[in-house]
């Protein structure tokens, strides 16, 4: 094997050496096979290393899809949990639904709460809807025209809606908003007195 050649194969194998450093392991040194070819082993040695080094990326990129396939799939599980949370519509009663609302609304959250709560409404045929404010702590002002709509809507699809828990901000909102028009809210004092309210209405409760 002349110098020249010799020289020009270690330029070559030192190419592919310095692409796999930087993370490309596609490249393998060409092979040819001559007599009393020292320098083969070696050549040999490293196309082995390339195909193991890539073997292994392969198997890494795979376990990494799939961890990242697992964690969106455990967020999305998560996102639900914390709407479920969020939204706590519960059936107190045949035709009955309540819903205590606990910290700020928004208008990305009282989307969120229309959605829920009118699905739940139509699912189940209530009749009434009692939405508990009490654990409200602020209600964005721009939020409250689209909470109004819902009680409107949910009064469309043949329930009645109360208020409960609203607080003196709350209830300054809503009569700056009452020239909107559009049926009068109904509200009482505590979930308790909706409820009882409600089951009276009902036939539930007597004397």
């Amino acid at each position: 094997m002349s110098v020249t050649i010799e020289g020009e194969r270690v330029d070559q194998l030192l190419r592919i050496i310095v692409a796999a450093a930087t993370g490309d392991y596609e490249l393998r040194v060409p092979l040819v096979e001559e007599d009393d070819d020292e320098f083969l082993e070696v050549e040999l040695g490293v196309n082995y290393l390339l195909e193991e080094l890539a073997l292994g990326k392969a198997k890494s990129d795979s376990q990494r899809q799939q961890l990242e396939a697992r964690a969106e799939e455990l967020a999305h599980q998560q996102s639900e949990l914390v709407q479920a949370l969020s939204t706590p519509v519960i059936a107190v009663w045949p035709g009955v639904l309540a819903l205590p609302l606990v910290g700020r609304v928004d208008d990305e959250r009282a989307a969120q709460i229309t959605a829920v709560l009118l699905e739940r409404v139509a699912a189940e045929r209530a009749t009434h809807v009692i939405i508990d404010l009490t654990g409200v702590g602020t209600i964005a002002g721009t939020t409250m025209p689209a909470l109004l709509r819902m009680v409107r809507a949910i009064g469309l699809l043949g329930a009645g809606c109360l208020l409960t828990g609203i607080s003196p901000a709350v209830a300054q909102q809503i009569v700056a908003l009452g020239a909107e028009g559009g049926a009068p809210v109904r509200a009482l004092a505590q979930l308790s007195d909706a409820l009882a309210h409600v089951l009276a209405q009902k036939g539930a409760l007597r004397g």
